[in-house]
């Protein structure tokens, strides 16, 4: 499996002048004194902490060091990075890929957050018991398909987008020879398995002619049609691409047209999960993967430096400040779903997580 990744988004972000940074520090002081309860220290142990405010002589050390799906690099890195920053004193690094690939280079030992934040819980498998062993769900996002404006097919596109054609006429778009499809790498990435999993749905949703799946991607491994996922809409925008998949947020924060499809194909309704285990794919090496919904997930990564750190950016992005800034970028808000050994979750990330 092709785990590597190019290391485009690891940086260190200190606080900016912005709206984001002012809702944070709105937020500072109703959030810090749980804040405080995610020392230093590993799961378990939580030494308390005087109430912090977002001032420079206040300012703790340590750095939060986030590994995350490629497709929130922009909430986490424009829009969560300072607002954490302002609240808690601490500095920021991100680094995004796909998932599971992100997830490999946790367990080989080539990057070492102290944070992981992935789409769905298999990802989040491949770190335990070692590295975790428990995870919390916080939102999720449904998958569309973004297009160009510049395509020859864009009038296409925005009849089907406005209901003037029918959906089925999308699926018979993507067949056409002529058309330039993008995805993501199915084996490193859980976008890049929605994406064949949506067209398996579709099939049945819409009763397709036979093959159109299989015409639509030319092989699950189609090397014409995978991009990495922190670069695939850039390539839309620049119109390399007449569609791709897409998260519903990615899409909206880049100004791209999307057709949003079903929450029956989409794979973005938590209460749809057994008509998403309908679908499955075939990996590299023989693995199956089965449908489920895109779930975005948060856990800390042990043995990592500056646990402390890590631990009250998972209890920030879990209060309403943070969550509130993932509805804002068009994240849909789910009750907090506990994965794994809830009983391992620092009591502190635990309290925010149940408010």
């Amino acid at each position: 499996m092709d785990t590597s990744i190019p290391d485009v988004y690891n940086r260190d972000l200190r606080p900016k002048r912005g709206a984001s940074v002012t809702a944070g520090l709105v937020s500072a002081l109703a959030v810090s004194t749980i804040l405080s309860g995610c020392g230093a220290s590993s799961a378990g142990a939580h030494p308390a902490a005087a109430p912090m405010a977002a001032t420079a002589s206040h300012r703790l050390s340590g750095t939060a060091s986030v590994a995350y799906a490629g497709s929130l690099q922009l909430v986490n890195d424009q829009f969560v990075a300072p607002a954490f920053s302002a609240a808690t004193g601490l500095s920021y690094r991100g680094r995004g890929g796909g998932s599971f690939g992100m997830a490999h280079l946790i367990t080989s030992g080539q990057i070492r957050p102290n944070v992981f934040e992935s789409i769905g819980t298999a990802p989040i498998r491949i770190l335990m018991p070692r590295f975790t062993n428990w995870a919390v769900g916080f939102a999720s996002a449904p998958l569309v398909i973004a297009y160009s404006p510049a395509s020859p097919f864009a009038a296409e596109f925005k009849a089907i987008a406005a209901g003037k054609r029918p959906m089925k006429d999308l699926f018979t778009l993507m067949e056409n020879s002529r058309f330039h499809l993008g995805r993501t790498n199915p084996n490193t990435d859980p976008q890049g398995q929605a994406f064949v999993m949506m067209l398996a749905l579709a099939d049945r949703y819409y009763h397709l002619p036979k093959g159109t799946a299989a015409r639509i991607l030319g092989g699950v491994n189609n090397p014409n049609q995978i991009f990495a996922e922190e670069a695939i809409l850039s390539r839309l925008q620049a119109g390399q691409l007449d569609a791709s998949s897409a998260f519903l947020p990615e899409a909206a924060q880049r100004h791209l047209p999307y057709i949003a499809l079903p929450a029956a194909v989409n794979l973005g309704d938590p209460a749809d999960a057994r008509t998403y285990a309908q679908a499955d794919v075939t990996l590299k090496g023989g693995k199956r993967a089965v449908g489920a919904p895109l779930e975005i997930y948060i856990t800390s990564v042990s043995g990592a430096p500056n646990q402390g750190a890590g631990q009250r950016f998972i209890a920030y992005m879990l209060s309403k400040p943070g969550r509130t800034l993932y509805q804002q970028e068009g994240y849909t808000l789910t009750a907090p779903v506990f994965f794994g050994n809830r009983s391992s979750i620092p009591r502190s990330i635990l309290a925010v997580a149940k408010q």
